[in-house]
């Protein structure tokens, strides 16, 4: 966590490009919103419970609610917060043993291909939502829970990882990312 801080400290100081801070501050807005779905789960579930063992009665769509709006809200919507504080789990075996300008390189390389494939899968995610949207998808459940709104959380948390890739890969290009083995703490993943 202090290097995490000892980081954020140091790009502060270096002044990195506004687009790249507005990136941040996406993924950080986002995750504020998965936090929210998190909560919102957690009340779904607990108001389904006390109905079932109170009212023999349970919140009817608990579990389309839980499957189809808020496990994939909280999910997706993080993604982008994890990669800006490089926490997706990384098998850096070869990496680590390559000079710290060519891991940079390759680094960013690898960042370029993983923002052309979260277009692609942001280009059919949309056109999916946008299906669901057309005829109103809705579970099979009684009562029908609608799905199509959540739908495009799928769309704005690829696009917005995807954003995060790029500045990630900028970070890379520009020497920030990765952290130099000196500042790094023994077992600690990078």
């Amino acid at each position: 966590m202090a290097d995490q801080v000892k980081t954020d400290q140091s790009s502060v100081t270096r002044k990195e490009p506004a687009l790249l801070r507005a990136v941040d501050m996406l993924s950080f807005g986002l995750t504020l919103l998965a936090a929210c779905a998190l909560v919102l789960l957690a009340l779904n579930v607990f108001i389904d419970v006390l109905g079932r063992a109170f009212l023999k009665t349970p919140l009817p769509g608990t579990l389309e609610m839980t499957a189809q709006w808020w496990m994939p809200t909280l999910t997706l919507l993080a993604f982008a917060y994890t990669e800006k504080r490089q926490e997706h789990i990384k098998v850096t075996i070869l990496l680590d043993a390559l000079p710290l300008a060519m891991r940079r390189t390759i680094e960013g390389c690898f960042g370029l291909i993983a923002i052309a494939l979260l277009i692609g899968l942001a280009w059919y995610a949309f056109d999916e939502a946008m299906d669901s949207f057309r005829y109103g998808e809705t579970t099979s459940s009684l009562p029908p829970v609608a799905i199509w709104p959540f739908k495009f959380v799928a769309v704005a948390g690829v696009v917005a990882l995807a954003m995060q890739s790029a500045a990630t890969a900028w970070r890379h290009f520009t020497k920030p990312l990765p952290l130099a083995p000196s500042e790094t703490h023994e077992g600690e993943a990078i």
